[in-house]
């Protein structure tokens, strides 16, 4: 009967420690960036102000630096605006809304470039946010992919791919450039 016990008592702790690394390394895969609040959602009826504002803000931003700065503001709360809208069932305007915030991110490359054709530097710190960002909306994409159907996923999947080729863009400008990041 002992011998039971022992027996049922390692398989258990077997179990949970198995467990525990497999979750460890799950929550490892979580890209640490924190997206910003994105505000007022395209489903709000004042959202259209919102955007105009936003046009307006970015028509007024001198310097490639800041452009690029604003860029990825916008690309980060529209991305996770479209993620809200998937927790609220707006399944389309969360698909248009992730391709728009995919958009802000191409922006960005295109200004990042004319910036280093410009004999700018990006700031460091900003270059690593630039990483992240890149890495996390593609974290987000995967999790939106899965949380659809049909030819709501290849929306999501797009947007990906779309991702993926402004990362390995970006990384080609640093690596062309060669400033250490």
């Amino acid at each position: 009967m002992n011998d039971m016990k022992i027996k049922i008592t390692v398989i258990t702790l077997s179990i949970l420690i198995i467990y525990s690394l497999f979750l460890q390394g799950t929550a490892a895969s979580t890209i640490n960036y924190a997206l910003p609040w994105p505000g007022i959602l395209p489903d709000n009826r004042l959202y259209k102000l919102k955007v105009l504002r936003n046009k307006i803000i970015e028509k007024l931003i001198i310097g490639h630096e800041k452009k690029v700065e604003f860029d990825l503001l916008m690309a980060d709360k529209t991305i996770y605006a479209s993620k809200l809208l998937i927790d609220k069932g707006e399944i389309d305007l969360a698909k248009e809304t992730a391709l728009k915030g995919e958009n802000y991110y191409s922006m960005l490359v295109n200004d990042y470039n004319v910036a280093l054709l410009e004999h700018e530097v990006i700031p460091v710190d900003l270059d690593r946010k630039i990483t992240l960002a890149a890495l996390k909306h593609q974290e987000i994409f995967t999790e939106l992919e899965n949380k659809v159907n049909g030819e709501s996923k290849k929306t999501f999947q797009v947007a990906n791919k779309f991702s993926h080729i402004n990362y390995e863009f970006i990384v080609g400008l640093r690596t062309s450039n060669k400033s250490p990041r």
